[in-house]
């Protein structure tokens, strides 16, 4: 499964921000007393980070003060211990008076995109303003809560928490969780959702195959039996056709390999043999269970492998390779290639 970065679930509500035209509006303040509420604020940290008040600055909503931390940065870098307290008491005053500025203005916006967020799928009365709150509340939240809980319907994002979070970002005050660890902790939260997610499919996907598992598995226990035949504590078992006296593959190596693959019933997937043409790759560029016994051959070998679905292809749909597929291959291991 593809993984889903923060700027793909954020960047589409960007262009289309309108401004509010309303009066002042009261912000909830941080209140992480659940984990919940923690990914509720993280998240409304990183919407307002990951464009928002970049977008604002263009519109002339806010003014930045980016370019005034920049400058003074440049000074207390170069500037003594004494000189350096000063210039920090002087940028703190400048970046508040900024604030103070922006706060009217800001404080309109807000007052629009937070009744938007909070009313959810009613149609809001401000045809301008709420636009971005209709936006988050609409696509971006359910979305969110789609990834992040998945199919735990009394789970969902705290909107208090979030505008918490996003307010708190746009008006440059102190932040319960950092920029930086909110799109850490965010990002952690869509992989692991995403993790389970894919977990769970590879289950119901398995419960679909089962029956084709447990006939592969009950073959590879006759065939583990039979005394040509070596099962390695992997799994992989193999049976040796013609014995080589050369080098053995590393990791490092490339090898140049013949090689027939075929499903348990006999239906041929793939053959350089078929198209007289040997094959050339490296040793841990193929599945596991090709790495694992080309290591083992000597060139000049070949063996015939049988290998399960989990040093195989898995759960991957291969057309006519099917999820959970065991494979068998005639390998011949012609050379290491220099």
């Amino acid at each position: 499964m593809k993984k889903i970065k923060l700027h793909a679930i954020f960047a589409f509500a960007i262009g289309s921000l309108l401004l509010v035209s309303c009066g002042n509006n009261a912000t909830p303040k941080a209140s992480l007393k659940t984990d919940v509420d923690s990914l509720s604020y993280a998240y409304g940290v990183n919407l307002a980070d990951q464009g928002l008040m970049q977008y604002l600055e263009q519109l002339g909503v806010v003014e930045s003060a980016s370019n005034l931390e920049y400058e003074y940065q440049m000074k207390i870098s170069a500037a003594d211990s004494t000189e350096r307290d000063n210039l920090q008491k002087e940028l703190k005053s400048k970046v508040d008076s900024l604030n103070k500025t922006n706060a009217p203005k800001l404080n309109e916006f807000l007052k629009g995109l937070k009744e938007a967020v909070s009313a959810g799928e009613k149609k809001s009365a401000y045809i301008q303003g709420l636009s971005i709150g209709n936006q988050i509340s609409q696509q971006m939240l359910p979305q969110f809560n789609s990834i992040v809980f998945a199919a735990d319907t009394t789970q969902k994002v705290n909107t208090d928490q979030l505008i918490a979070g996003l307010v708190g970002t746009l008006k440059n005050q102190q932040l319960a969780i950092s920029k930086m660890d909110a799109g850490t902790y965010v990002q952690s939260r869509i992989e692991e959702a995403q993790k389970q997610s894919q977990m769970k499919s590879e289950e119901d996907l398995k419960n679909e195959y089962q029956a084709e598992i447990d006939s592969a598995e009950q073959f590879l226990k006759e065939n583990g039996e039979r005394e040509e035949v070596v099962v390695l504590p992997s799994g992989l078992q193999y049976e040796i056709i013609k014995k080589g006296t050369g080098a053995i593959p590393t990791d490092t190596d490339q090898v140049k390999v013949h090689y027939h693959g075929t499903l348990l019933d006999g239906t041929v997937f793939d053959s350089s043999v078929d198209r007289n043409e040997p094959a050339v790759f490296g040793v841990t560029q193929v599945i596991p269970g090709w790495t694992e016994a080309l290591k083992l051959m000597p060139v000049g070998s070949k063996w015939k492998v049988y290998v399960p679905y989990s040093l195989g292809y898995g759960a991957e749909d291969r057309g006519t390779i099917k999820p959970f597929s065991t494979l068998i291959f005639e390998v011949e291991l012609l050379a290491i290639e220099k």
